[in-house]
């Protein structure tokens, strides 16, 4: 019996010393919901303008761990997540394309697979002493992995050949810009954000092929995580 006190005296002991360490560190969860938008189709050194534009949301995951350094009321979180963002955009492709195949009405796929690394600089704006409320907001770069695609399907849901566009048109970076707020309940960290893309996710053929279309896309993010800080 003296032993099981003195170890829960102990563990009580730890928690209370981390808990006043300007450090902590959490891993997380988070589901996304992404819109992704569509410029243009791009073949070799021609670009054809896409028309009746239409997004859907669709959604993906994130998981990973973060680190919250903090002083006073401030503190600077940095996250290492892997990500899976998915989209779904609906247009017209026009009939000047060289793509026979290609033209018509075509809803885009994309499934982005990605190490994101938010850095969020947060202040708490309310301490309600069992809670407290912060608001956070800074950049956060994407590497693209492999295993991201790209699919089309026409309105009738026939598969489109992939010889005709590059499912693979993706660039090695990203970045965007987020912003939210976040509640702290005891080691329980919840929040939510915005993403707003800063840079396209794709960009023209990544081969530079002018036989195949590559598309523009760009990507805004709604992003709700829920954390537990280990200490």
């Amino acid at each position: 019996m003296k032993r099981l006190l003195l170890s829960f005296a102990l563990v009580a002991l730890t928690t209370s010393l981390f808990a006043q360490l300007p450090i902590s560190l959490g891993i997380k969860g988070s589901i996304n919901s992404t819109k992704i938008t569509t410029d243009n189709a791009i073949a070799g050194a021609s670009s054809y303008t896409l028309n009746d534009l239409k997004a859907d949301a669709a959604n993906g995951f994130n998981v990973g761990a973060f680190l919250r350094l903090k002083h006073n009321k401030v503190f600077l979180q940095p996250e290492l997540l892997y990500s899976v963002q998915k989209g779904k955009t609906t247009y017209t492709i026009p009939t000047s394309t060289t793509q026979s195949g290609l033209e018509g009405a075509v809803t885009q796929h994309m499934d982005v697979k990605s190490v994101q690394i938010p850095v969020l600089l947060g202040v708490k704006v309310l301490d309600l002493k069992v809670a407290s409320v912060n608001l956070m907001t800074g950049p956060a770069m994407s590497f693209i992995l492999d295993g991201s695609e790209i699919t089309l399907n026409k309105t009738d849901g026939v598969a489109v050949d992939p010889s005709l566009y590059d499912p693979k048109n993706f660039k090695n970076n990203t970045w965007d810009w987020q912003a939210g707020v976040g509640v702290d309940v005891a080691m329980l960290s919840l929040d939510v954000r915005y993403a707003w893309g800063l840079t396209n996710v794709s960009e023209g053929v990544s081969n530079n092929d002018p036989t195949v279309i590559g598309f523009k896309n760009k990507g805004n993010s709604l992003i709700l995580s829920l954390g537990i800080r280990l200490f």
